[in-house]
């Protein structure tokens, strides 16, 4: 008789593991400069060691620093005379501002009057000024509240990053996940989970049946029948077919629709609450101009600008007498805080040298625009710089570069190539742009059918197939040859 009982046994395994240093590392690079303005805003608040010194500061501390280059030996008033153009150099953009806020009060009532109704219009003027939080980010000011393990962080920060969508729901993949932050399943999943307890209620659903069912467990929890009738009977109820729902569940059909009702009550995309209606603001992460001859990718702002370590407090606190989980909550965050900084200060690095491969890559573009654009992948611009091709997703990922030509998604920039004469090869985009000029200079009474788009990009070296230039002519948003015939 074949004798079946559970065992424990062990055995030698090796498995390679992401530090969770590693895990921010690559998270910080993923994100774009105003999703790290905001993770590093999170970190300041969490972190007793971080310093960020707000911009007016900064330009202060710089004016000072103007102040202290210059020889006063070369005026007559060497003090004053110096600090005036230091701090007027400075800060000329944050007295324009209060100039410009200045003038919306009458010019006969100055700031060291007291005014109720201008005090009551200042008021006004603050609490008009809107506020808003992106889904991401109120996601994330709950996991740093929800979570202290720093492998779970880790986690729960790349699953919002990286796998929660404007409607709230969760669209990644749990294995996925697991494989690249090298981590097991059920780790991930407990992490979700947690997630899944966050505000607004629905987030991290799988679907939307998914999403209404979490929200009827908490603003329904006495009605079972709603969470049934949701389960079981979904395509029922998008045919409003009441009737068979209420034989199904052994309810009358007037019970149906009151717990229809309950149910139109409910968010399905919990998330777009959070969403910006307004249009979106694109910020270049890179900008790209000409010396001497050479294009040079440089960075626009600087994400350190400000943020810094407080040392001496690190040394007053470490210089009294502490008990060893004291002396281990010390040091967690000050090496918290410092390799933060690093992972930032890795991060511009990357970007800055991908950047730059690319724009030496594509020099015709920076020079010519669109039309001139070659084919290029990531795995060119890895090799060139060294590093994997996942990295050189996780640094082009939403991001922007300012160049000679415009401001282009850093992916844009990346497109597969085409046989073009003499063995040279043409990207997708340059031949994208070559069907733009083709349709824009045609005869409108007798537009260019595909074929003959066709027949004119293979007259000029250009190999490439009819249902090619039909795929990319839709990518362009232009309509059949029928469509777009004036009479």
């Amino acid at each position: 008789m074949l004798n079946i009982s559970p065992q424990i046994q062990q055995r030698p395994e090796l498995r390679q593991t992401l530090a969770p240093q590693m895990q921010q590392s690559l998270a910080i690079l993923q994100m774009s400069s105003l999703e790290l303005d905001q993770y590093i805003d999170q970190q300041v608040e969490t972190n007793p060691f971080l310093d960020r010194t707000s911009p007016r500061e900064i330009i202060l501390s710089e004016a000072v620093d103007t102040l202290a280059s210059v020889d006063t030996a070369d005026y007559d008033e060497p003090a004053e005379g110096a600090y005036e153009v230091a701090v007027q150099k400075k800060a000329e953009e944050s007295r324009s501002a209060d100039a410009s806020l200045r003038d919306d009060y009458p010019p006969d009532e100055g700031y060291g009057t007291h005014n109720p109704d201008l005090e009551a219009r200042y008021q006004y003027y603050q609490d008009s000024i809107t506020r808003s939080e992106s889904l991401s980010a109120h996601l994330l000011n709950q996991l740093h509240l929800a979570c202290s393990d720093p492998d779970q962080i880790a986690i729960g920060e790349r699953i919002i990053i990286g796998d929660i969508n404007k409607d709230g729901l969760f669209t990644g993949s749990l294995k996925e996940i697991a494989e690249e932050l090298n981590t097991s399943v059920e780790k991930v999943t407990e992490v979700l989970e947690i997630i899944r307890k966050f505000e607004p209620v629905g987030v991290g659903a799988a679907s939307l049946i998914d999403c209404l069912a979490m929200q009827i467990d908490v603003e329904f929890p006495d009605e079972p029948l709603l969470k049934q009738m949701l389960l079981e009977h979904w395509d029922k109820l998008l045919n409003r077919r009441f009737a068979l729902i209420a034989d199904a569940l052994g309810i009358s059909e007037e019970r149906v629709q009151e717990l229809n009702r309950m149910l139109a009550r409910l968010n399905p995309f919990p998330g777009r609450e959070y969403s910006q209606e307004e249009p979106v603001y694109i910020y270049p992460e890179i900008t790209v101009e000409e010396y001497n001859g050479d294009y040079i990718a440089t960075l626009t702002a600087d994400n350190l600008s400000g943020l810094t370590i407080n040392e001496e407090y690190i040394r007053n606190i470490r210089s009294q007498k502490k008990s060893a989980d004291d002396e281990k909550y010390v040091a967690a965050y000050a090496d918290s805080a410092r390799l933060l900084l690093r992972n930032i200060e890795r991060r511009e690095d990357t970007i800055k040298k991908v950047a730059q491969a690319i724009v030496d890559l594509q020099r015709s573009f920076m020079e010519n625009g669109p039309g001139s654009m070659v084919p290029l992948t990531l795995e060119e611009i890895a090799v060139k710089v060294k590093v994997h091709e996942s990295t050189v997703s996780r640094a082009i990922s939403g991001k922007y570069m300012e160049t000679p030509q415009g401001i282009f998604e850093m992916k844009y920039f990346f497109s597969s190539g085409l046989s073009a004469a003499g063995g040279e090869e043409l990207s997708s985009t340059a031949v994208c742009e070559q069907i733009k000029a083709i349709v824009e200079g045609e005869n409108k009474k007798s537009p260019l059918s595909d074929q003959k788009i066709t027949d004119m990009l293979n007259a000029q070296g250009i190999s490439v197939a009819r249902r090619t230039v039909s795929k990319y002519r839709e990518l362009l948003n232009i309509l059949p040859a029928r469509f777009r015939k004036v009479f």
